[in-house]
C-alpha cells in the first residue's frame, strides 16, 4: 500500500500517474511552499483539483480499503441515479491514480462552495426570518432523503453547507447509507451532540439513522430564531454543538436548554415532545421520523371485542393511531401508547380515543350495551299427583346475556314415586343468588332435577344472547 510521500508525489505530476480521461489537465491546489494542498485523515487524503474552472475533492486511500470497495461504489452508483441537489458529484474510479508503479482506486467529488451551518446562524443571528426560512428548507430536504431511501448518517454541522442564496449541501459520505447497505457494519457514527445514545451501541448501518440528528438541528435552529441569545450563552460558536449536548440527553427533562426552549413557541414545544419520546426509546431503530409527528393524527382503527356486555363483565378495547403526539380514552382509561389493547371492567356506554397531534386532534367513539344482572324473582310449578312420569315446562323471560339470577324456586309438586324424568330447562347456577323449596307440600324435592334444570336453561340463555346480537347488527 502506497505511504502519504507517495501519494503526495503522485499528485504533483498528475500529468503522468492520474488516469481518468475526465480531469485530463487537472492542477491540484499548492501551498505557499509548492506542496499540494491536503487533508489527512486516519483512512485517506483529500486534495482539491482544478479542472476547467472547477473544483473537485480528489481522495486517495492511504490504508487499505478491504471490503469497503463494494461500499464506495454502491453508493456513488445510486447518488448519481437519485440527483439529489443536495449531494455534490461522487464518482468510484477504479485504478485511476497511479503511485509507485501501482494503480489505486480514488474518488472525486464535486468541490462545494458555501459556508459551514454554524457560519450561516451567526452571519443571520438576528434575522428571524431567514433562519426560519433554513429550518424549513432543512425540513424539506430530510423528507426528500427519505423518500429517495437516503441516509446520511453523520448530520452535524460540519457536514452541512449553505451558500449565499440558503442552498443546502451535504459533504463527507464515508456514514451514507441506502438500501444496499442497510444492516452492513457502519464506518462512522458521528458526533454524540447529534445522536440517539443508542447509535454507539449498534454499529449496523440503517436508514433511521438521521432521524434524531434532524430533530436536533431542526430544533436548534428554530430555538436559536426565536432566542438569539441562546447562541451567546452556550457558546456555541467555539464547540462542536449546536444547542445540545450527549450530558442533555442523559436527563433531558430537568436539563437546562430544555428549559430555555420550553415555550418558545407551539412547534418548539411539540418538538421537545417528540424528543422526549425519541430518548424513552432503547434502539433508534425504532423511531419515526419527527415530521410524521406534525402531520394530523390519524386513527387506524379503534374497537372493541364485545358490543353487548353484562354489568360486571369485562371488555377489551384494541386501537392504532399514527401521526400523534398524545393519545389518550376517556372515561376511566387516561393516557395511552399509540398502539395496544386494554382489558377492563366498563362502567360506561361510551368509550371515546382523542389522538392529539401539532395543530390537530382526531377522536373517535364506540358504544358498548350494557345490561344489568336480570333477576328472577320466584318460579311456581302447580302440584299434579304424578304416577308414573311426567313433563314439567317453565317458560323463561328472554334476557340478553346468560347471567340469571333466581330469588326462589316454589314446589307444590307432589310426587308419589321418585321415577320421573323432566323437560326442563335450566339456570346457569353459578349466578344463583338463593334457591327456596317451600317445605311441607310435597313428599319429596327437586334435587334430582335441579342439575338438569341448570343444564338446559344455560343452554336457552346461548340460544337468546346470539338471537340478540343478530338484531343489534
Amino acid at each position: 500500500m502506497a505511504n502519504k510521500q507517495d501519494i503526495i508525489t503522485a499528485i504533483k505530476n498528475l500529468d503522468l500517474f492520474l488516469k481518468i480521461p475526465e480531469l485530463k489537465g487537472a492542477k491540484p491546489r499548492l501551498n505557499s511552499n509548492g506542496i499540494p494542498f491536503a487533508f489527512v485523515g486516519g483512512f485517506n487524503m483529500v486534495f482539491q483539483l482544478i479542472h476547467n474552472a472547477k473544483k473537485w475533492a480528489f481522495r486517495v486511500w492511504h490504508v487499505p480499503m478491504g471490503e469497503n470497495k463494494n461500499r464506495y461504489v454502491a453508493i456513488s452508483k445510486y447518488l448519481t441515479n437519485s440527483n439529489l441537489p443536495y449531494f455534490a458529484d461522487f464518482i468510484y474510479d477504479e485504478n485511476s491514480l497511479l503511485i509507485n508503479g501501482e494503480l489505486t482506486d480514488t474518488i472525486r467529488m464535486e468541490w462545494l462552495d458555501g459556508v459551514l451551518l454554524k457560519d450561516y446562524i451567526e452571519k443571520h443571528l438576528n434575522d428571524k426570518a431567514k433562519l426560519e426560512s433554513l429550518a424549513n428548507d432543512f425540513l424539506e430536504m430530510t423528507k426528500t432523503l427519505r423518500e429517495a431511501k437516503i441516509s446520511h448518517g453523520d448530520l452535524q454541522e460540519g457536514n452541512i453547507l449553505v451558500d449565499d442564496s440558503g442552498k443546502i449541501r451535504l459533504v463527507d459520505y464515508d456514514s451514507i447509507c441506502i438500501p444496499e447497505i442497510e444492516g452492513q457494519k457502519e464506518l462512522v457514527t458521528g458526533l454524540k451532540g447529534y445522536q440517539h445514545p443508542s447509535r454507539f451501541k449498534n454499529s449496523k448501518a440503517s436508514l433511521k439513522a438521521d432521524y434524531f440528528s434532524e430533530l436536533i438541528i431542526y430544533i436548534s435552529i428554530l430555538g436559536i430564531a426565536e432566542k438569539p441569545d441562546l447562541w451567546n450563552k452556550y457558546q456555541i460558536k467555539d464547540t462542536q454543538y449546536l444547542l445540545f449536548t450527549e450530558v442533555d440527553f442523559e436527563n433531558f427533562e430537568s436539563c437546562e436548554i430544555n428549559k430555555d426552549l420550553k415555550g418558545l413557541s407551539p412547534l418548539i414545544d411539540r418538538l421537545l415532545f417528540v424528543l422526549e419520546q425519541y430518548l424513552s426509546n432503547n434502539d433508534f431503530r425504532e423511531l419515526n421520523s419527527f415530521s410524521t409527528y406534525l402531520l394530523p393524527p390519524k386513527i387506524i382503527s379503534f374497537k372493541s371485542d364485545k358490543e353487548v356486555v353484562m354489568i360486571g363483565g369485562e371488555i377489551e378495547l384494541f386501537w392504532e393511531i399514527e401521526n400523534a403526539l398524545k393519545i389518550k380514552i376517556t372515561p376511566e382509561i387516561g393516557e395511552v401508547p399509540f398502539e395496544g389493547k386494554r382489558v377492563f371492567k366498563p362502567d360506561t356506554k361510551k368509550y371515546t380515543i382523542i389522538a392529539e397531534g401539532y395543530s390537530e386532534s382526531a377522536s373517535k367513539t364506540i358504544e358498548i350495551k350494557l345490561f344489568p344482572t336480570p333477576i328472577i324473582e320466584s318460579l311456581f310449578v302447580s302440584a299434579p299427583i304424578i304416577r308414573e312420569v311426567t313433563n314439567l315446562q317453565i317458560q323463561i323471560p328472554k334476557f340478553p346475556e346468560i347471567d340469571i339470577s333466581i330469588n326462589n324456586i316454589q314446589n307444590g309438586i307432589q310426587l308419589s314415586e321418585q321415577k320421573f324424568r323432566s323437560n326442563i330447562p335450566v339456570f346457569n347456577h353459578n349466578s344463583f343468588e338463593q334457591i327456596k323449596l317451600i317445605k311441607n307440600e310435597t313428599n319429596t324435592t327437586l334435587n334430582n332435577v335441579i342439575p338438569k334444570l341448570f343444564s338446559r336453561i344455560l343452554n336457552i340463555n346461548k340460544w337468546l344472547l346470539r338471537k340478540e346480537k343478530n338484531k343489534i347488527k
